[in-house]
């Protein structure tokens, strides 16, 4: 049987910034290092479609991609969004909260008025103000 053709790859590690994945190598059994590399290559090709993404090192800034910059802008645009939101939400739970009496709904009284029975004339007029008032 003639031999077949290989390729060999090198990989370069030191120990004060990669001491995890050293780690981690030397956890795997001797017998297994090498499909354990060809299984992280061919994730690596199916994640990227094939192609190769550039790994720049930590120092290095990174290249603009025009892909991560518009999800940015769509998020902020989202977040700005529930921001200016936040206070009309606010607004309506407060204003339920009014409605309900902050009061569990069984403990209403029965013709369903939102008045606690036995509340005096002070706490009446003070929630019929709470009702009408805008925040």
């Amino acid at each position: 049987m003639a031999k077949q053709k290989r390729a060999t790859a090198t990989v370069k590690m030191t120990y004060s910034e990669d001491s995890d994945l050293i780690a981690w190598w030397n956890s795997v059994p001797r017998g297994s290092r090498n499909a354990v590399m060809k299984d992280l290559m061919r994730d690596y090709i199916d994640h990227n479609q094939g192609g190769y993404r550039p790994i720049y090192p930590r120092n290095m800034p990174q290249p603009f991609d025009p892909g991560r910059f518009t999800q940015m802008c769509d998020d902020t645009t989202w977040i700005r969004t529930a921001l200016m939101d936040l206070p009309g939400y606010v607004e309506r739970v407060i204003q339920q909260v009014v409605v309900t009496g902050g009061m569990p709904s069984d403990s209403r009284s029965p013709n369903g008025s939102g008045v606690i029975q036995g509340a005096d004339e002070d706490v009446i007029r003070r929630e019929s103000r709470m009702k009408k008032a805008r925040w």
